[in-house]
């Protein structure tokens, strides 16, 4: 059997402080230990290898250019090592549980609530899933879907219902001050909604001829609101769940056309006969009161 290079591997979370405080009297301090037995444990490791890793002076060590190399090996190798203890030997173990929803809902209006979620409930992580992105053999804890059906109103799982603006780039509100102004524009038509430009422009303008407008369809608002932040169009945004997203590409909605109600619910779904864990309707109770903050704030917007 070949002898090994490092016996100790004390040796190399010495040699790991030493090399990142470039001291071994402070290495030490942190290490509970005297800096002449940092030192010791050092040279110990450098005869094993036999190579110097520091070069030493009166008042500093510096690594050689066989420290430097070594150094992010032990570093990650260290992490790796104390990731997998405090996942597998944690006193508080982590649950985790999946959340599915839309392109939309995942992009817009879920990462801040679940950020809030994960940091007032630190032993629970969501796993986001993205409808379509993958195909997976199980169904998820929750899911938060999206239906037109007039009687989601009375659904016990309803989060939210929508209206729609429209998004425009903050540098295009000084050119946007008439229907004939806004009409000038190429109009991003998401093929998925139920509310399109002629919905929107008929009911706060009245009837509309097609070929008055210049729309252009595209799959998804997401990619609808990233080319209007390039300047190539203006888009729907079903509010609140799009604000997130519009406020991160700086897109803001504009006032010519007011906040419309339309048709559609988002609400909670539960898999058939799957007893949930009180870490899923933690999350259920957490996304309800979200979607509570989200609606008020845009009753405030509407009434502006």
């Amino acid at each position: 059997m070949s002898r090994s290079l490092i016996p100790s591997l004390n040796w190399l979370r010495v040699f790991e402080a030493a090399a990142r405080h470039q001291s071994f009297s402070k290495a030490g301090q942190e290490l509970n230990m005297t800096g002449a037995a940092v030192s010791q444990q050092v040279q110990s490791l450098e005869d094993s290898l036999g190579r110097p890793l520091f070069e030493r002076s009166a008042n500093r060590i510096l690594l050689t250019p066989e420290g430097r190399d070594f150094l992010p090996t032990v570093q990650l190798s260290i992490s790796a090592m104390e990731s997998k203890a405090a996942a597998l030997f944690s006193p508080q173990r982590i649950q985790r549980i999946s959340l599915q929803a839309s392109h939309l809902m995942s992009m817009s209006w879920l990462p801040q609530v679940l950020a809030n979620f994960e940091q007032a409930n630190p032993g629970i992580r969501v796993e986001l899933w993205m409808e379509g992105a993958q195909q997976r053999n199980n169904a998820p804890d929750l899911a938060i879907k999206f239906g037109e059906d007039p009687d989601l109103v009375r659904h016990s799982g309803r989060l939210m219902g929508l209206s729609y603006v429209a998004m425009c780039r903050k540098s295009d509100l000084p050119r946007l001050t008439s229907l004939e102004d806004l009409l000038k524009y190429r109009l991003l038509e998401m093929v998925p909604h139920s509310m399109g430009w002629m919905g929107l422009l008929n009911h706060n303008f009245g009837p509309m001829r097609a070929h008055s407008l210049k729309l252009e369809p595209v799959d998804t608002t997401p990619l609808a609101f990233m080319m209007v932040s390039q300047g190539l169009g203006l888009a729907i945004g079903p509010v609140p769940v799009c604000l997130p997203l519009a406020d991160s590409l700086g897109l803001e909605i504009c006032p010519l056309i007011p906040v419309t109600p339309g048709p559609g619910n988002y609400y909670l779904e539960h898999p058939a006969n799957q007893p949930q864990s009180a870490a899923v309707l933690r999350l259920e109770q957490a996304l309800h009161e979200a979607a509570q903050r989200s609606m008020k704030m845009l009753a405030v917007v509407a009434a502006e």
